[in-house]
């Protein structure tokens, strides 16, 4: 893996061409043959994730065999990314990967490629995840026990097992790298690509930065944590694969950018709302949490100050009914939904760039529709 991964460097350092990825990538015909009319939106985006799912599966297994036989003691660190990325998650990126190529080109043409780049993302995701959820002191993910917490009870102990979840991350951010520049992605394509996955990874941690320190920035924190690699890298990644046009580009990201805001503001209300059944996570875990995400600080800027000193006091105590009583009275639950609304019709209203293949621009309204009507 280590010489594998030495040539790939070695590829993007040869191809380094410079600047933006986004104003590097080429002009691309529209004559690109549509993909086929019978196989429905849904259909696509199962086949991707079955595909995505068996590669990530036999990744997995692979680098959890290598471990044992190289490091046996690391062995169950790399078991548990195994576990977490396997157990579930609705795999969105990739479908917005799938769409953002297919508003280029057919993205059977480059269907290993388009797999792989998937599986980079929803490893970086596991890692996100991983270091969030020891951030945070969050117990469950996916309907299960977090990473922390399992390598915790495995050793004994909080510290160690902390410890041994970060560097779980590390592992998957490593793996997520060796897929996003895989050997599929054609060299004329690789620089772009790297470049988009660099960017949206250094977006991330600078917006869970934000996060961690309670910035009362609400709006560059849902851009940059969650807009960045939820829907915009997604999308940058599947532009740069497919040399899509700046013309491309300049549409993808006004569809982008709203529809990223648009997830933060709904997750933010499921933390604030949701239940553990549904979400797989703690219910009312940002409550439980303190954050200051969006319902909070409406309620904080409209509520009397009676009020608005009672739900800074059951903030973070397990109390989380009446903070949601105060979130409701303040109006933020209806406030956020209007807001939801309009920013996904301004991304809706950027797929009609006549420069998008009309098969893409289709997926991508499919899955607008389904991350901000989204109830997990």
């Amino acid at each position: 893996m280590a010489l594998r991964w030495q040539r790939k460097i070695r590829k993007i350092l040869r191809y380094h061409r410079g600047g933006s990825v986004h104003h590097t990538a080429v002009q691309v015909t529209t004559n690109t043959p549509a993909a086929p009319a019978a196989t429905s939106t849904m259909d696509v985006f199962d086949e991707l994730r079955r595909k995505v799912d068996g590669r990530l599966e036999a990744v997995l297994a692979d680098a959890e065999q290598d471990t044992a036989r190289r490091a046996k003691d690391a062995a169950a660190t790399v078991a548990q990314v195994r576990d977490l990325t396997m157990r579930g998650g609705k795999r969105l990126r990739p479908a917005m990967l799938l769409a953002a190529v297919e508003c280029v080109c057919d993205w059977r043409a480059q269907s290993s490629a388009v797999v792989d780049l998937s599986c980079g993302i929803e490893l970086l995701q596991t890692y996100l995840l991983i270091h969030d959820d020891w951030m945070d002191g969050d117990d469950v993910r996916r309907g299960g026990p977090t990473v922390h917490v399992s390598l915790a009870k495995r050793y004994g102990d909080a510290h160690l097992g902390a410890s041994a979840a970060i560097l779980a991350g590390d592992f998957a951010s490593a793996l997520a790298q060796d897929l996003a520049f895989s050997q599929n992605i054609t060299r004329e394509r690789l620089y772009d690509v790297a470049r988009a996955f660099i960017a949206m990874q250094r977006e991330v941690v600078v917006g869970q930065t934000l996060d961690v320190l309670n910035s009362p920035d609400i709006e560059a924190i849902h851009d940059l944590k969650t807009g960045s690699y939820t829907v915009r890298g997604p999308i940058a990644l599947g532009h740069a694969l497919a040399g899509g046009s700046v013309e491309q580009w300049a549409a993808l990201e006004s569809f982008a950018n709203p529809l990223g805001v648009a997830f933060q503001l709904r997750d933010d209300l499921i933390g604030a709302f949701g239940d553990e059944k549904d979400t797989g996570k703690s219910a009312a875990s940002d409550l439980r949490q303190a954050k200051m995400s969006a319902p909070v600080r409406w309620a904080l800027e409209r509520l009397p100050e009676a009020k608005q000193s009672e739900l800074r006091s059951v903030l973070g105590t397990d109390n989380y009914v009446r903070a949601q009583e105060l979130i409701i009275e303040s109006g933020a639950r209806e406030g956020i939904e209007a807001r939801i609304s309009v920013l996904k019709q301004q991304a809706l209203s950027a797929l009609e760039a006549p420069v998008l293949r009309r098969e893409g621009a289709k997926l991508l309204a499919r899955l607008a529709t389904l991350m901000c009507d989204r109830k997990k």
